[in-house]
């Protein structure tokens, strides 16, 4: 799904075109934000790690030019709702697919942008991950995406705990 149907305030990059049938800006979010609601209620965490994976779609549509904008606006958002500067973010860096393609290249760069410039950021990659079809992953390729989200969230959440 794009970004746009995360990030409450997303603009189309000038001179793109538009999807057929676009769907409300940060429709998803709202979702989650929801369930997030229901799932902690009036309780603070001791801690949040934001996993994100996600960018092809935005890659495609030639809406690159506006992903980091998107991303950070993204983040920003979660940390507002939810009261929570500290958030840890960990981004999955869209994998070689499309490798050497501008739009995709441009995406791959701004989500290590964004990791590089959180201060609880980090980014894993998923270069190896990729299946025959080449975009989506194998079974043992989600299960080692998930184990690599996890081991930098847990990094990043001590990371913090220990200042």
């Amino acid at each position: 799904q794009p970004i746009r149907r995360w990030y409450k305030k997303w603009e189309l990059p000038a001179g793109a075109k538009d999807a057929k049938g676009a769907v409300k800006n940060g429709d998803l979010y709202d979702q989650l934000m929801q369930a997030v609601t229901k799932a902690v209620g009036d309780k603070k965490p001791d801690s949040v790690a934001f996993v994100w994976m996600q960018g092809e779609r935005d890659a495609k549509a030639g809406w690159e030019a506006v992903y980091y904008e998107a991303l950070r606006g993204t983040i920003d958002q979660l940390r507002a709702d939810l009261k929570r500067p500290d958030i840890a973010v960990v981004i999955g860096r869209l994998s070689d697919h499309l490798k050497g393609d501008a739009g995709w290249d441009a995406v791959r760069a701004a989500q290590e942008k964004v990791a590089a410039d959180e201060k609880l950021g980090a980014w894993v990659d998923t270069d190896d991950l990729n299946g025959k079809e080449g975009l989506h992953y194998t079974k043992e390729g989600y299960a080692e995406l998930g184990k690599r989200f996890a081991e930098r969230s847990i990094e990043l959440i001590r990371k913090h705990e220990a200042k």
